[in-house]
Order: structure tokens, then sequence, then C-alpha cells
């Protein structure tokens, strides 16, 4: 009598459960599956490739940065070059973090090489005087807007403050 309840049990759990067909069922004959050019129709391979021989992978550009900040020169103050802030009235809001580029001002004068990354174009400007009654100065710069060629004829981006 054992046999025959679990016969019965294990139809009623396959009928439950959509049966033993195999329409479901991906046998491997199946052509429902993409091919890996099928999205991509005009998809080429690599060496077929042509790059201009001036093309660099650079994902960053060196700028050369010049300060001689006259309302500075006579104040301890420190100088900050951030990649990522927000205009907010004659001030920023800025994201100390993405300051590559800090140092202190000397008589108000300031220069150094820094590299930025080719997605970024503009940079702002910080002076924060030790005097804390000294408001802080701020200027934006568009990174692009100023090169100077080099004696060997190369460029290099400028930013000056003065």
């Amino acid at each position: 009598m054992n046999k025959p309840i679990t016969a019965i049990s294990t139809m009623l759990f396959l009928v439950a459960c959509g049966g033993s067909g195999s329409e479901g069922l991906n046998t491997g004959t199946d052509s429902a599956a993409p091919s890996l050019g099928a999205a991509l129709p005009d998809a080429t391979d690599t060496k077929s490739l042509e790059v201009d021989k001036d093309f660099a992978f650079e994902t960053a550009r060196s700028i050369d940065v010049e300060f001689d900040i006259v309302a500075a020169q006579n104040d301890e103050a420190t100088v900050s070059i951030c990649t990522d802030y927000t205009p907010v009235g004659t001030e920023f809001d800025v994201d100390f973090d993405s300051c590559t580029l800090s140092g202190a001002l000397n008589n108000g004068i300031f220069s150094h090489t820094m590299d930025v990354t080719n997605d970024k174009e503009s940079v702002v400007g910080i002076v924060l005087f030790q005097d804390a009654e000294k408001a802080p100065m701020y200027k934006e710069f568009t990174v692009d807007e100023n090169q100077r060629t080099k004696s060997d004829g190369s460029s290099r981006h400028v930013i000056v403050w003065k």
C-alpha cells in the first residue's frame, strides 16, 4: 500500500512542477544563444585599427603653475590647486581631497609643475592665510586656456595668478 501512495505523490509533484516536458530545458540544440559579433555587425579585430603616429595614450597633462600674488606678499599663506569644486557666489565649495598640489607661498610667489588628468577642464586655486581673520582667495583656471611654447618646440600648459 505504501508503493501506490509514493507513486501518486510523485506524479502529483511532477504535474505541479510543470511535468517532465523538455520545452524549458536547454538541450544544446537551441540556436537562441547570440553569437559574439551579433550586437556589433561592423566589429573588426584590433589588428585592422589604424592610429596616427602622433597619438599618445597619455591620461594626464603637465601644467606649469606660476603664482605671484601681490595681495599675499606680506602674509604667511599656503596655496592649493584642486580639481573637484562647485562655484558658490564668489567662492567655491572645494573637495580638499581633490587637491593635487599644495605648498607655501614665499612672499606671494609659488612655482611648481603638476599633472592634471585629461577629464578635468579647469582647476581652482585657493590661498589660505595663517591669519584666520583674512578671507581665503579663490581663482578658477581653465586648464587648456594658456599654452607656452618651449625652446624645443613642444608646448606646455601654464596657469598664472598675478
